[in-house]
């Protein structure tokens, strides 16, 4: 059943939420939360952790049901994202004071980045990390669950995605809000780093791109009190390649895929690279255009019309490598939001050059990373809706691959997850109650499922089929 069908008779349940139905200023405005769809039996079951991104709740985790069985209200108050370790471990931004939610490396401003065990002791602490966006952990590629790989160590190295204050008048005369990683060893000592602006040369940016850069970077006030910087990539996604069968198979052709190297989605610039570790440098990438007259070129062969045929990225997020023992192994996915991003010519819609790119729906999707074939796409269009933008999220959102070959999808601007089949089919619903305390929104940066078995503290929960009525019959009843 789609979404918004759905949706359009599903009031009866809302007003028993804590968000009054008529403030949600969504569409439709009024609608169920928690769980609303759940067909055990097509499911991949466990539990589903989210940052709520509002300051007084924190990090919550719900079992299938919409049962909350654990909160932190300390833990990614508005950062993100927090991840589940195996043994019942989070790892998340934490505020060392209210006014410090900083992302910028080692600024006084700036937040820690902590791992707490259940009782909520912290276990291991790098202080002014300013994490924005995402980490990982040595032994696991991507932060999210694959048998092959359980993320089970916390207390070896991490990669970090942050910030620096840097200048660089070759792109902008104006202060760079830079994306910076950096991976720590296990006494948080900085062993590799890598700057977004040192490598502005290699991401094929057009001289009209470029000049509309210079101009308009993204300049605006930073969370860093009274700093101001142009954040002219907003890097949104970070993780290793990890172990893959490309690199097995050809590990001189597709020497871009040694499981050390880094994979990047850049918002702003409609990019997705990867990053060679030993040297730095972009070995592999796609974007900032998908013309049907851009080449692409891998391995010593040009595929023409192929960036054309994956179709444009535009304001992308959570670009990975789907990690060994899951299906689709090899693969990357992404997040492809639509909205607005990226940096060319003026238009009538982006009348300065800034955010050139648009389009009103999002796709999930996954591809071949040596010939950009498309394996798989979930949008409006592979659901059969009419109006794609029925599946949109223009900002933040995810998407994980699960064992059983589901992918759960983080629609983020809207709060919900929805756990797919390979066929479309939606066997898993949450919408999230949590909004801000205007009652605006009820943003989600990206959702986690975790086996049960990586929380042991708590007793498997029952779950009970979450069937949803017939909306075409359903109605409010009115007040006597």
């Amino acid at each position: 059943m789609k979404r918004r069908q759905f949706l359009l008779g599903a009031a009866a349940v809302a007003a028993a939420t804590a968000v009054r139905p008529w403030k949600a200023l969504a569409f439709p405005t009024v609608y169920p939360h928690g769980t609303t769809i759940y067909d055990p039996n097509k499911c991949w079951n466990g539990y589903t952790l989210f940052g709520t991104e509002v300051p007084s709740e924190g990090t919550v985790l719900i079992d299938m049901n919409g049962n909350v069985v654990k909160q932190w209200k300390n833990m990614c108050q508005a950062e993100h994202p927090p991840k589940l370790l195996k043994g019942g471990y989070l790892a998340g931004a934490m505020r060392p004071a209210p006014d410090k939610k900083g992302r910028v490396w080692d600024d006084p401003s700036s937040t820690d980045l902590v791992v707490m065990d259940w009782k909520e002791n912290v276990v291991r602490r790098i202080p002014r990390a300013g994490a924005h966006h995402d980490f990982q952990f040595e032994g696991n590629s991507v932060g999210y669950y694959t048998p092959a790989a359980p993320l089970d160590n916390y207390k070896g190295k991490m990669l970090i995605l942050t910030h620096k204050f840097v200048r660089n008048d070759k792109i902008t005369n104006k202060m760079l809000y830079d994306d910076y990683i950096v991976e720590v060893d296990k006494n948080g000592k900085v062993i590799w780093d890598w700057l977004a602006s040192d490598h502005f040369d290699e991401m094929h940016f057009s001289e009209t791109a470029k000049k509309t850069i210079r101009k308009y970077p993204t300049y605006s006030m930073t969370r860093t009190p009274g700093k101001k910087g142009a954040d002219w990539t907003h890097t949104n996604s970070a993780s290793y390649l990890g172990p893959n069968h490309w690199y097995t198979e050809d590990p001189i052709g597709n020497a871009a895929f040694h499981p050390d190297n880094i994979i990047i989605s850049n918002r702003q610039t409609n990019i997705v690279c990867i990053i060679d570790k030993k040297t730095k440098k972009i070995v592999w990438q796609v974007g900032p255009t998908f013309y049907p007259e851009d080449e692409w070129t891998f391995n010593g062969k040009t595929h023409k019309r192929a960036l054309y045929r994956l179709g444009q990225f535009i304001g992308q997020h959570h670009a990975h490598m789907i990690p060994e023992g899951l299906p689709g192994a090899g693969n990357i996915m992404v997040y492809d939001n639509g909205g607005f991003a990226g940096y060319g010519a003026p238009n009538q819609g982006a009348p300065f050059g800034w955010s050139s790119g648009r389009r009103d729906y999002s796709r999930v999707v996954e591809f071949n990373p040596t010939n950009l074939h498309k394996v798989w796409e979930q949008s409006g269009k592979t659901m059969g809706l009419r109006d794609e933008c029925k599946f949109y999220s223009s900002y933040v959102s995810s998407a994980q691959r699960l064992p059983n070959g589901n992918t759960l999808i983080t629609n983020g601007s809207v709060g919900q997850f929805q756990e797919v089949t390979p066929s479309h089919e939606i066997v898993w619903e949450y919408i999230s109650p949590y909004y801000t305390k205007s009652g605006n929104y009820n943003l989600v940066y990206r959702a986690y499922r975790v086996p049960y078995d990586y929380v042991p503290q708590l007793e498997k929960p029952e779950e009970h089929a979450v069937i949803p009525p017939n909306n075409t019959t359903w109605r409010i009843p009115a007040q006597q």
